[in-house]
């Protein structure tokens, strides 16, 4: 009998391995990389977002004194990131601009994203490689948020996005990949988690998700209650200690703890079908993420592929560190776009709500890559597929949130047309301030340049006066900047009437909610303001102010709401001095020209409209009873005949 073959060994390569100094160069050197692509295209897309200027007004006013007020002697929280507003805070009172400072933590924080993944991506490459010698890797992750062109663009923006996305990451990666001891991790974690929720709200979600993996992992190894019950105790210690006297505070400062803004986008309320299309559009550009999941995925169920600890750890420590980063970062992702995302609706601006988590679905996306150990003689294919797909879906981007303009001969976004266009309403909102929109002195300007310009312009004119102005959209900036005394955003982000208002019917997230009327009557709001021209109407309403910006040759048109003489009179002397025009109704001229020329050439029911102006602006304040009745003698006179 001839002896048992042994079970043949693979052939092995008779390529020398490279040495394990040249693959640790290689290394350091795919890091670099994937910082300097990240930071350049963060820095070169740097900006700020006309939301930004309410947090920035709310630190003015907390840094001077005020409180932490968009008005002041008005308790509204206007604000979602109570961490960031206070960064922002420092910053100002140690002599930094917040505007500046916003852009440049944000890219900070966008950095230490980058670095994180690429640490994590080097732990999860040792821990899977068999020898130093086989350890240069493609730090997937990493490289993908890189290139990601949203990553970068909120990477900027003056909002706490990249603040609370890295708070994020850096709970992952305290839990599954720092060498804590037990309960110094958990409570670690709990206070990141603490300062991610301070930073925005939501961030209770991750809290929760937190909890449920620790009960789900205690139940399945069938760990003691004790052992759960200390594990989720440290993990929330640090909420229970300082979140529910913050709840307290805000309460007892605001008089609610939800923020004004809740209310004003009407998140009390569920707008699945709104929010699940946000999502959708973002995978729609980033196809190739969904697309990886969903197969990846589904090849690591069909092979069974288990995620899990080392097993060098036992069934009670697995359990109080969490169990498997895999599982743990697919239902952090689920929570919060089901639980948040798609039941608010998302957000108006494209990505914003999906940077978060994007790292996370970035790392599953590596994990199943290096766990189903795809075509080994390919090893790097398809990690370098996913990262030109990365590239390629930024000119998808511009097919999927624009269109070319025929009659312009320009770009514009699909969100303009009825009921939110094909976006829903969801706009490129770094696009919509960046964009050369304004062709002034023979050079191309954005609004945030120029909104901000005119901000500056107004504030020596309105310096000291008790006025209250009304503004739109994209005119935050100007309120920042101009410094009114009281400014109401008329989407209700900072006024508790307009944001608890109802609405009739869903729209665009934000902008669902406006200011009646009567309100800004009451309010008593003596100019609105309105859009920038280059040229005045040729008609113009009794009501109508204007603002000459002789700098750019444009206009800001403006209604006035209650007419207040001291103040116009004020104003118009302000700018007479400087030498810069400034259209100001005068209702005590306008009237003898009223009622000698205007008014007999008038129908009745036009001059019935006009008296009613007339009362709102200036009778009720000012009245003059000889003109009053000669206006309503008209109007009976006429009514009989």
């Amino acid at each position: 009998m001839s002896p048992k073959k042994a079970k043949s060994s693979p052939p092995v390569s008779k390529r020398a391995a490279p040495p394990a100094g040249r693959n640790k160069f290689l290394t350091l050197l795919a890091g670099i990389v994937v910082l300097c692509v990240g930071l350049y295209q963060a820095i070169g897309l740097r900006w700020v977002s006309d939301d930004a200027f309410i947090t920035y007004r709310y630190v003015k006013n907390f840094v001077e004194g005020h409180g932490i007020v968009y008005n002041p002697g008005e308790y509204v929280e206007g604000y979602t990131h109570f961490l960031w507003l206070l960064i922002l805070s420092v910053a100002k009172a140690i002599g930094l601009d917040p505007v500046d400072a916003s852009m440049w933590l944000g890219i900070a924080a966008y950095t230490g994203i980058l670095i994180l993944f690429l640490i994590i991506s080097r732990k999860e490459q040792k821990r899977n490689s068999h020898s130093e010698q086989n350890s240069f890797f493609i730090p997937l992750a990493a490289l993908l948020l890189a290139l990601n062109y949203d990553m970068a663009v909120w990477a900027s923006g003056g909002l706490e996005t990249a603040l609370y996305t890295f708070l994020i990451s850096l709970s992952f990666f305290t839990w599954f990949y720092t060498e804590l001891e037990t309960k110094k991790k958990l409570l670690t974690t709990g206070c990141i988690l603490l300062l991610a929720t301070l930073t925005r709200p939501d961030g209770a979600l991750f809290i929760l998700a937190a909890f449920g993996l620790l009960i789900v992992m205690g139940l399945k190894q069938k760990i003691s209650f004790a052992i759960t019950a200390r594990s989720i105790g440290l993990l929330v210690l640090p909420v229970l200690a300082f979140g529910i006297p913050y709840l307290f505070w805000k309460y007892s400062y605001y008089g609610d703890i939800f923020p004004t803004t809740y209310y004003a986008k009407s998140a009390d309320q569920n707008y699945f079908g709104q929010g699940f299309f946000y999502i959708w559009l973002f995978f729609r550009v980033y196809f190739s993420a969904g697309i990886a999941l969903v197969i990846l995925g589904t090849l690591a169920i069909v092979r069974k592929i288990r995620f899990h600890t080392s097993k060098d750890v036992s069934s009670a420590d697995k359990f109080m560190t969490g169990g498997s980063p895999v599982i743990a970062a697919s239902t952090a992702i689920v929570i919060y776009l089901v639980l948040n995302v798609a039941r608010v609706g998302g957000d108006f601006m494209f990505a914003r709500f999906m940077i978060p988590v994007l790292p996370l679905i970035y790392y599953l996306i590596e994990s199943l890559v290096n766990r189903l150990a795809l075509f080994p003689k390919f090893r790097f294919a398809v990690p370098i597929a996913l990262i030109c797909f990365v590239v390629l879906e930024t000119g998808l981007r511009e097919k999927v949130l624009f269109h070319f303009d025929q009659k312009s001969g320009q770009l514009a976004g699909n969100w303009d047309g009825p009921d939110g266009g094909e976006t829903h309403g969801i706009a490129d909102e770094r696009w919509v301030y960046m964009r050369k929109r304004f062709l002034l002195n023979g050079v191309e300007r954005g609004s945030l340049d120029v909104y901000c310009d005119i901000g500056k312009y107004y504030e020596p004119f309105f310096e000291g006066l008790p006025v209250t102005v009304a503004i739109t959209g994209a005119q935050n900036m100007i309120a920042y900047y101009a410094n009114f005394h009281t400014c109401i955003n008329e989407y209700g982000l900072t006024d508790k009437f307009i944001a608890h208002m109802p609405i009739t019917g869903r729209g665009r997230i934000g902008h669902e909610k406006m200011a009646p009327e009567e309100y800004l009557i009451k309010r008593g709001v003596q100019l609105q303001f309105f859009s920038v021209v280059q040229k005045l109407p040729e008609q113009r309403s009794w009501d109508m102010a204007a603002f000459e910006i002789p700098e750019y040759g444009i206009w800001q048109i403006a209604k006035v709401f209650v007419y207040d003489k001291p103040i116009m009179d004020e104003l118009f002397r302000r700018f007479r001095a400087a030498g810069i025009r400034a259209m100001l109704p005068k209702y005590e001229m306008i009237m003898p020209l009223y009622l000698n020329t205007t008014m007999p050439s008038l129908p009745v029911e036009q001059v019935k409209e006009d008296y009613e102006s007339f009362k709102r602006l200036y009778f009720n304040r000012y009245p003059d009873p000889a003109a009053q009745k000669r206006i309503e003698d008209y109007i009976a006179q006429k009514s009989k005949s």
